[in-house]
């Protein structure tokens, strides 16, 4: 059996294709896969589309083989949406002609598609061959590529049901977002403080931008600092890019502060890593992308969503006040966010667990665990030719 997983341009839409394929490889190991033919005895897997450098590191990490394929960038701005010339001329038709070739060579049996700007060309090609594709949308809010194609896939699955009404019925499924396996199953808070070098003395606020970090966070948290260490530990992803400009700021304003010890800086997490600083926060700062949400649901962690007002079609905004809407997050506007209102918000949680504890317990219950393992069963009956019905999901 072939499969073929495509996506990318960011880190959170390769992590999903990541938890497909760790479930394909376990199923296969156990002897669970139906071979599609006499001969078929083989799993084979391969990522097809963008492959950046976040992509690179989390697809080798998994193990999973990949062919970079260009594709023009969908920029969105208030004058909508659009392709640079660039775009129009090189890359997308490049990407299209080599996706085409690539797929004629491989001809899988079904192709799992995670949308985003890197999937087009793969999905052009898919359908030129008619080969079966599942979307999926991480979202409440689709996004371009997967709305396009979506009337030529064979079925989608939505991490959020509101997703749902932006597709058509008949072979759309609500299955939630699949997980790295590293959220599966993580350890108590105590053990993972003890692993990250942590004490249990303060609370411990995880600040994250996702995997490339966001300067916005990063500027109203170090404006903070002073004011919140006393209060909390602080572990803050920052981002590669950033890591040495944070570096500096703090080196040369905050070297001195008395609690500064408990201030921990990091650019990147592994797979493993970020799974323990989500089990060991007791407060998580984030943006609002979909495959950080349900990470957040996974851990079952109280957060402050500070969506990404640039993003597209306002995806993050939605996702956001999904969550709010069910007492599951507080959510604060980057337009109106200062560092006063920064502050005031994050210190009335700490000072209150009751509300930690009811939004721990609201934002545990949107957890889809079973959301990697839906998945892979809708791509089986579709690499067996058969459409998936709805009480799959």
């Amino acid at each position: 059996m072939r499969i073929v997983l495509t996506g990318g341009g960011t880190g959170g839409h390769v992590t999903p294709l990541v938890a497909i394929a760790g479930v394909l490889r376990r199923w296969d190991a156990e002897g669970k896969l139906p071979a599609l033919t006499a001969d078929d005895h083989a799993l084979e897997m391969l990522y097809v589309g963008v492959v950046s450098d976040m992509d690179r590191r989390g697809l080798e990490e998994a193990g999973i083989p990949y062919r970079h394929i260009p594709s023009g960038k969908i920029r969105r701005y208030l004058s909508g949406a659009h392709l640079t010339a660039v775009d129009v001329v090189c890359r997308l038709p490049v990407g299209i002609l080599r996706a085409v070739w690539t797929l004629f060579v491989l001809m899988p049996d079904v192709i799992f598609s995670k949308g985003g700007y890197g999937a087009v060309p793969v999905m052009i090609a898919a359908w030129v061959y008619r080969i079966p594709f599942l979307l999926h949308e991480t979202d409440s809010v689709p996004g371009l590529a997967n709305q396009r194609f979506a009337r030529f896939a064979s079925a989608i699955a939505v991490g959020f049901p509101d997703a749902e009404k932006a597709f058509p019925p008949k072979k759309t499924f609500t299955v939630g977002t699949p997980l790295r396996p590293a959220f599966s199953s993580l350890p108590s808070p105590e053990a993972a403080r003890q692993r990250l070098g942590l004490h249990d003395r303060k609370p411990v606020i995880f600040v994250t931008g996702g995997s490339q970090g966001a300067q916005r966070l990063n500027t109203v948290l170090l404006a903070n600092v002073t004011r919140l260490l006393p209060e909390a530990q602080i572990l803050h992803q920052v981002g590669e890019q950033n890591l040495a400009a944070v570096n500096a700021f703090v080196q040369k304003d905050l070297a001195q502060f008395p609690d500064i010890q408990d201030y921990h800086m990091i650019g990147f997490l592994s797979e493993q890593d970020m799974a323990l600083s989500f089990a060991a926060a007791d407060l998580i700062i984030s943006r609002a992308g979909g495959t950080t949400l349900a990470e957040i649901a996974a851990a079952g962690k109280p957060s402050v969503l500070i969506p990404l007002r640039e993003a597209a079609q306002q995806h993050q905004w939605e996702n956001a006040y999904f969550f709010r809407e069910r007492g599951a997050a507080a959510v604060l506007d980057e337009s109106n966010l200062t560092p006063s209102v920064f502050h005031t918000t994050i210190s009335r949680l700490l000072s209150n667990p009751q509300d930690l504890r009811v939004m721990a317990e609201r934002v545990r219950s949107l957890h889809r665990p079973n959301a990697a393992e839906d998945l892979a069963r809708i791509l089986l009956e579709m690499a067996h030719g058969r459409l998936p019905q709805r009480a799959l999901a």
